[in-house]
């Protein structure tokens, strides 16, 4: 297959005509194009040609980007949780497996899939992450594949822990790409769609596996056939992947002209009046970039998402059926829509998990209506599934330099931590009411709610104090600290936090 070029897609657009030879690289701001005394917070459409051009760019990454990173992950979730679909077959009987032993395989995948994130999404950034998504998909679909030959329960052991690297830096890695096409404050619905679909990976994974269970074959055990087929799978979407991601944002193949020179200015302008040094480690993971990926209130930020995620993963602990998770995606749609035309991530994350907290505390309070508390479980997930995608939004608005963005992202794989709590809460010994893990769960939520609105705050002061001085800066003052490199990214003076 051979890459398309622009200027197939672009005969279609009513800017064609308009050609251009070179696309210079921006190093200083358009002073016509923002307000450098008040530092507006993210990129905003200067004219009606521009959100012309705006909508134009969207629709070609909602149509080709985003699809194919939402399958991709919903591929990513049906093949991690394909070990619980077996469970229910003669795979522990055929294999030689204790009662234990996949239980134990789930939490070894754990064990990898969280601790190399960061590192993973780091090494992407050198690869390329366009070339990285496809690659650890070809490695993930080969292991998956090969569960199809485990005979003991040390190579399940091994084979759940490679699985676990190699999917461990697919989702920051994709979130890191889509940043660097989208500005920030439409990325937060992209995000949404993007992470709604591993939500209903379960539906799809216990519907295909419904149908390879009733296959008769008597050379392969279903179970074989069904690690085999997910394995193919994901490797036929991984061929797809690399033939139609686009190198970069600088070589989107599906662009014409203007819509290319506009991606790149729309991206720029996005951190344009705050800092010139985006790129300033190149594809490199500098100490640098470590440092200013560990900062205090970005790590507490992520610390809160971990509380808020205790809710999500609840509902997987109990093996809650298909519909309250439709629901929640739809609802976390709702939300991150929201979050975009507001320009606002803090108080729609704290709004929805007090969505889910009273949610959850009817589900504590009813114990004799089976059909009320089904009804609110819908009320929690929808609360609960906010947070993640709304969360990785405002980290990566507030994270410029795209070296210590991917850092963050990924160090933000660390709120999975929650399955691990979750894990150590809701044991067989409280079922079924659990009504003891949901309060504490409550607790913790409210505790991240906090957080959240406590960095709210000092966000907003922080914004405040930097004003105030850019009140009394002159634009060439503006400028020098906006080039100097002192001083990286959002610790710029020049430098506004989104909220």
């Amino acid at each position: 297959m051979s890459r398309i070029d622009s200027r197939t897609s672009g005969s279609v657009d009513k800017f064609e005509e308009e050609k251009v030879e070179h696309i210079p690289r921006l190093t200083a701001i358009d002073e016509d194009s923002i307000d450098l005394k008040h530092g507006p917070s993210g990129y905003v459409a200067a004219n009606d040609e521009e959100r012309a051009l705006d909508k134009a760019i969207n629709r070609k990454l909602d149509l080709i980007v985003l699809p194919l990173c939402a399958i991709n992950f919903l591929l990513c979730g049906i093949d991690k949780g394909a070990i619980g679909n077996v469970a229910t077959t003669s795979f522990a009987t055929d294999v030689g497996l204790s009662r234990d032993d996949i239980s134990d395989s789930v939490s070894l995948l754990s064990v990898t899939f969280v601790t190399l994130q960061p590192f993973g999404v780091a090494l992407g950034r050198r690869v390329g992450v366009s070339r990285w998504i496809p690659l650890i998909m070809i490695l993930w679909g080969t292991i998956t594949a090969c569960h199809a030959a485990i005979k003991s329960t040390g190579q399940l052991f091994a084979l759940r822990l490679l699985l676990g690297a190699f999917e461990a830096s697919f989702f920051p890695s994709t979130v890191y790409f889509l940043s660097t096409f989208y500005p920030r404050y439409s990325l937060g619905f992209r995000l949404g769609i993007f992470a709604g679909f591993y939500s209903i990976a379960s539906a799809f994974s216990g519907i295909i596996a419904y149908g390879v269970f009733h296959i008769k074959s008597t050379v392969l055990h279903t179970w074989q056939i069904l690690f085999i087929l997910l394995g193919c799978l994901t490797i036929a979407f991984a061929f797809v992947t690399f033939f139609i991601f686009p190198r970069s944002n600088e070589k989107t193949w599906f662009l014409n002209a203007r819509q290319q020179e506009h991606l790149l200015h729309r991206m720029r302008m996005d951190i344009a009046a705050h800092t010139a040094d985006a790129e300033a480690s190149g594809s490199k993971t500098t100490w640098r970039d470590v440092r200013d990926a560990l900062d205090w209130r970005k790590l507490l930020i992520i610390t809160g998402n971990i509380m808020a995620r205790l809710e999500l993963i609840r509902a997987s602990v109990l093996q809650m059926s298909v519909p309250p998770f439709v629901v929640g995606a739809c609802l976390l749609w709702c939300f991150l829509y929201s979050s975009d035309r507001f320009r606002e991530r803090s108080l729609h994350t704290c709004a929805a998990m007090v969505l889910a907290i009273v949610g959850l505390a009817i589900l504590v309070g009813i114990q004799d209506n089976n059909k009320l508390r089904y009804g609110f479980l819908h009320v929690c997930l929808g609360g609960a599934f906010v947070a993640g995608p709304c969360i990785l939004g405002w980290l990566a608005g507030n994270t410029p330099v795209t070296g210590v963005r991917a850092l963050v992202i990924g160090i933000n794989g660390y709120s999975n931590l929650a399955g691990v709590i979750a894990g150590q809460l809701f044991k067989p010994k409280y079922a079924p009411s659990y009504s003891y893990p949901c309060k504490v769960t409550m607790i913790l939520m409210v505790v991240g709610i906090v957080l959240f609105l406590s960095m709210r705050v000092v966000y907003m002061w922080t914004n405040k104090k930097r004003r105030a001085q850019i009140a009394k800066m002159s634009a060439e003052e503006i400028e020098a600290e906006r080039l100097n490199d002192k001083r990286r990214g959002d610790q710029k003076i020049t430098f506004i936090y989104g909220l």
